[in-house]
């Protein structure tokens, strides 16, 4: 119940950042038709991106977080980085529509003096995109949600885009007119530059990259601190949309019962999971520990690891 309200208020989250880039967009849009302004244009075709942003977002908290079925034993998780590789072209696209649009203008000299409406509507568009940037990550904070937290960083570029707009409308506003399309190149290069990072990150999701280091050794940490357990041999994890699918090798003592040692692997998965939220899912396999003497025995044992790779050797020459 707690994983469901978490899910269904970054959603509400999630829409107001929807309907505030929406609002932006049209704004900018018509000042930009208004002014002949590019770099306002620009910058409206950047919160029209926003909106695909977005959008992946709440896929990915509405679809992505839907729990396993009949035909998705691992859920739908994927289906995130697949809409955001999506949304990535579409940001591509945008972005050479944009330069060659601004390119044009610099080639042909039709570079025009925006009038004040299209600074006032650009020091707003700041002044929004800061408070949003702060909402979202506070949210993203409150309710361990990564992907607000992209959501959120997102919106704190944004308005460095609009900074960088402003500099070239004032500029062509104080009788430098050709700073405006310059302005609008230098968005259309920051869509880009978005829309590459975005398609680079779904395509590693996709192909079952690792997480960070970072989150492996947390993972490792969280599982030595279960009782029961002597060792970690091994821990894989490959990135499902923005969560990890974990498998993990455990030691323990080798007198212990398969219920016994069951309950420890069962203990530590249990534990990862509530103290490691980018996790969705842990397989544990546990091995006996054959540096053991008793059951009482619960030894610092180093040296579990070559015994797992011997283990490893032993079942690959006999076929297992």
């Amino acid at each position: 119940m707690k994983q469901v309200a978490q899910n269904n208020a970054a959603r509400a989250v999630a829409t107001v950042s929807m309907a505030t880039n929406i609002a932006l967009t049209f704004a900018k849009a018509i000042v930009g038709l208004l002014t002949g302004s590019t770099a306002v244009l620009a910058d409206a075709a950047h919160s029209a991106s926003d909106i695909f942003g977005t959008a992946v977002v709440l896929v990915g908290l509405r679809i992505g977080g839907s729990p396993p079925d009949k035909t998705h034993h691992y859920g739908h998780a994927k289906l995130e980085s697949v809409a955001a590789k999506v949304v990535a072209l579409v940001l591509l696209g945008t972005a050479f529509g944009l330069g060659l649009s601004a390119a044009n203008v610099l080639r042909l000299g039709q570079a025009e003096s925006p009038g004040r409406l299209a600074i006032w509507v650009t020091i707003a568009s700041m002044v929004v995109k800061d408070r949003l940037y702060r909402y979202v990550l506070n949210a993203s904070r409150r309710l361990e949600s990564t992907a607000l937290q992209a959501e959120a960083l997102n919106h704190r570029g944004d308005a460095g885009a609009s900074f960088a707009v402003l500099v070239g409308v004032v500029g062509a506003y104080l009788g430098y007119p050709i700073l405006d399309p310059l302005a609008g190149l230098l968005v259309a290069a920051l869509i880009a530059l978005m829309g590459v990072r975005l398609y680079i990150q779904s395509v590693r999701e996709l192909i079952d990259e690792a997480p960070s280091e970072d989150i492996l050794a947390q993972i490792k940490q969280v599982a030595l601190s279960t009782a029961g357990v002597i060792s970690v041999t091994e821990v894989k994890a490959r990135l499902a949309g923005s969560l990890a699918l974990v498998d993990l090798k455990l030691c323990v003592n080798r007198f212990l019962t398969v219920e016994q040692g069951h309950h420890i692997a069962s203990l530590a998965k249990r534990n990862i999971l509530a103290q490691v939220p980018s996790v969705a899912n842990v397989l544990v396999h546990v091995n006996p520990c054959h540096h053991v003497q008793s059951l009482e025995e619960v030894p610092n044992c180093d040296s579990c690891n070559d015994h797992a790779e011997l283990l490893a050797d032993t079942g690959h020459t006999l076929g297992i």
